[in-house]
């Protein structure tokens, strides 16, 4: 019972490109990898032949257009080219969410089991989120587009599973009245062999930020926690800037204590160099780097949109999105107990150890092999062996 996987990013590279790997990976390993569909791969384990690349030009290339409309031609190409893909011989079909719409269809046309990825929360209420963040900072911001909104809805109704990483996301798509019988958790993973624990905190304390520097990851809201409390240390922010808040972000560039490392190849070295990740987003499905950072045994301050498995009082300090001195207030209580902190992050490295990425892409296999023989989410839920709570 073969399965079609595709993804419209780079197999193996960053990012869901990473994700897609550690699942299609679990496909391969349990002998149910039939097909691969991705725009371009890195050599890996899955043979060449089951692989179709696709090709879109790079975002440089297509610089006169903005992202969503980048992202959106790029989906359509995808889309086409997945489509001819499909044929008699797989069971199941595996699509991220608003990638592949007419796929989906098509699929479904053939009796196919389809599966529908969600890496965040469910498309109404990622929006909803996002619009209320930029509008909380005047910053304008131009909300999806209707016919992606429209996409991502049409899939889920087709989709005989959707899969979905955190209890938040799950709980958004139970918000919007989807049926519990078509969904499940999968939580993401980490590599725990790159993102090693550290030997001992840094002499100074240090807090570490991993991400896009946008609104979307809570930047200006961690710059603002971070002057209030007023802390003798260093916050490093670990990323690229977000070019419509740019020029916000320009006003902190005097601060001494800030350091702007930008986008680095040497992120594991980075967060080991550190006292405490910080990470409040205000919407994720189940943000990798919480992942890493934990791997790192560093202990966190997110918020419950971050996604992270983390818990609060255990692994982290979890602090409501948009709370400027909920965050400096937490950023202070690492500060001022670091054996206290220690502790946290020693159990960080603890709890993140049940999530390899190798279980993860066992579940992905699972999950397929369960659905293709007509089991339902509960059953799948139930094997997979993640509680939906």
């Amino acid at each position: 019972m073969p399965s079609l996987y595709a993804i419209a990013s780079r197999f193996a590279g960053p990012g869901i490109g990473q994700t897609a790997f550690r699942a299609a990976t679990g496909l391969w390993e349990a002998g149910l990898l039939g097909r691969l569909v991705a725009l371009g791969h890195e050599p890996t384990a899955v043979a060449e032949d089951r692989i179709v690349d696709v090709w879109f030009p790079p975002r440089r290339a297509l610089w006169f257009l903005d992202d969503k409309r980048f992202y959106r031609e790029k989906n359509r190409r995808f889309d086409r080219v997945c489509r001819r893909q499909l044929g008699p011989a797989w069971d199941v079909v595996h699509l991220w969410n608003s990638q592949a719409t007419t796929t989906a269809r098509r699929a479904r046309a053939l009796e196919r089991r389809l599966i529908i990825d969600r890496a965040s929360t469910h498309i109404v209420t990622q929006t909803r989120l996002l619009v209320d963040a930029y509008a909380r900072e005047g910053v304008r911001y131009e909300p999806t587009y209707r016919e992606t909104i429209e996409r991502c809805v049409e899939e889920y109704a087709l989709a005989d599973l959707v899969l979905t990483p955190s209890p938040l996301s799950y709980q958004s798509f139970l918000d919007q009245g989807f049926d519990a019988r078509r969904l499940v958790r999968c939580p993401f993973g980490a590599d725990l062999a790159r993102f090693t624990p550290r030997e001992k905190p840094p002499a100074r304390f240090r807090a570490v930020f991993v991400g896009q520097l946008g609104v979307r990851k809570g930047v200006l809201t961690l710059l603002e926690a971070w002057r209030r409390a007023r802390l003798d240390g260093e916050l490093w922010l670990i990323g690229g800037e977000e070019p419509v808040i740019a020029e916000r972000l320009r006003g902190w560039w005097d601060d001494p204590s800030v350091r702007w490392l930008g986008i680095r190849a040497d992120v594991p070295d980075l967060l080991r160099a550190s006292s405490v990740f910080v990470f409040p987003s205000v919407e994720e499905g189940s943000a990798l780097v919480t992942y890493e950072a934990m791997a790192c045994g560093l202990p966190l301050i997110v918020t419950a949109e971050a996604g992270s498995v983390a818990r609060d009082g255990v692994e982290a300090r979890v602090v409501p999105a948009h709370d400027v001195d909920a965050l400096a207030a937490a950023l202070t209580r690492m500060a001022e107990h670091p054996d206290e902190a220690w502790r946290m992050g020693e159990a960080a490295r603890r709890r993140v150890e049940a999530f390899p990425w190798s279980d993860y892409g066992r579940r992905i296999a699972l999950v397929h092999r369960l659905l293709a023989e007509g089991k339902r989410a509960t059953e799948i839920q139930n094997a997979i062996g993640v509680k939906s709570e």
